[in-house]
């Protein structure tokens, strides 16, 4: 279960149970930090909680909070600047060089039912969604922070942030949903202010794998990752299979060919397949043979070899070498070092 479904179901038993609760959401980070946009914590009356902002540092001041902000009843922006030495002045000592703003949301019994339901709608959507909220706004607006919108399409509206400000926001949410990347922006009319964090959720990602047994260990390592993963024998399921990603490694050669003529007319944006570059060659001219179009953009989504290069010797290593590289290409991440990334470089 993914971390935006274990908070939404701790809000759904708490709604069952009549509790009240606080949502607290990062919504703008900048520099190093530990959680980045999205990350999400609720905290029960009953000391229930689900979910992380952190590495725990922060959650001990939330928690301090969250009394004073369910009893009054008002949504809170709070900022955690870490990028100065002084940081010891919150007493977390972190050291980490970078910003959170956390948006603290009090919730009656009520609250926690609706909240509980849109998260649990967004989590388990089958296509990117972009969450538009309110961090905060000039008071002559008509909105106010926790405000939030929701869109499913680059075509679609945004709904539920209505005003004169409603089609800019609509036309950043788009781009920010065609991009996939999370982000935060303060929009400015005529010296009216609005602060907008855009968040990209992601769908689960749904792969097939097609082979015996030394395929458990990638279905069981994709599955440790809340994804939808369906392991494929011998019989001919294939062309049913709706699915974001396919590993093929049944070790069968005129089957690998059935399976990668199947694939290749599916939707799936990945195809991995085991065994060597000139093998995975055979295969392709084998479906060609077969009347069936590879061109350039059908090769982009053949992976062969499969996976990472990290080393990896063992079934599990080359277990997580695979998912590593299928949750990239997902997310459109280059899958280097870190370290190598100029955006983060000198930032801890």
């Amino acid at each position: 279960m993914s971390e935006l479904a274990r908070v939404a179901e701790t809000l759904a038993t708490g709604a069952q149970r009549g509790l009240s609760g606080l949502l607290a959401t990062v919504v703008r980070t900048e520099g190093s930090t530990y959680r980045r946009l999205g990350a999400r914590l609720v905290i029960l009356a009953d000391g229930t909680r689900a979910g992380a902002v952190s590495a725990g540092c922060l959650e001990r001041d939330i928690i301090l909070r969250a009394d004073g902000i369910s009893a009054g009843g008002i949504v809170e922006v709070v900022r955690y600047d870490t990028r100065s030495p002084d940081d010891l002045v919150w007493g977390f000592g972190i050291g980490c060089g970078g910003l959170v703003e956390v948006l603290l949301e009090p919730l009656t019994p009520e609250h926690v039912a609706s909240k509980a339901g849109q998260l649990a709608r967004i989590a388990d959507t089958r296509r990117p969604v972009v969450l538009a909220t309110v961090i905060r706004a000039s008071d002559t607006m008509s909105v106010r922070a926790g405000a939030h919108g929701v869109m499913s399409d680059v075509r679609a509206t945004l709904a539920g942030l209505e005003g004169p400000f409603h089609a800019h926001i609509q036309r950043v949410a788009r781009e920010v949903l065609r991009r996939g990347r999370s982000t935060a922006e303060c929009h400015v009319w005529g010296g009216q202010a609005i602060d907008i964090s855009y968040e990209v959720v992601m769908p689960r990602i749904r792969l097939a794998v097609c082979g015996g047994s030394d395929a458990v260990p990638i279905v069981s390592t994709a599955k440790s990752l809340n994804w939808h993963v369906t392991l494929i024998d011998d019989r001919r399921a294939v062309a049913a299979s709706d699915v974001d990603a396919a590993v093929i490694m049944s070790h069968n050669f005129e089957r690998d060919v059935e399976l990668l003529a199947s694939w290749l007319q599916s939707g799936a944006r990945y195809i991995g397949i085991m065994g060597p570059r000139h093998r995975t060659e055979a295969l392709v001219a084998a479906v060609r043979a077969r009347g069936i179009i590879v061109d350039q953009r059908a090769r982009e989504r053949i992976h062969s070899p499969v996976g990472l290069d990290i080393g990896a010797e063992t079934p599990e290593e080359i277990a997580v070498a695979i998912v590593a590289e299928v949750h990239a290409v997902h997310t459109g991440r280059s899958a280097r070092f870190l370290r190598s990334l100029p955006h983060l470089q000198g930032t801890g």
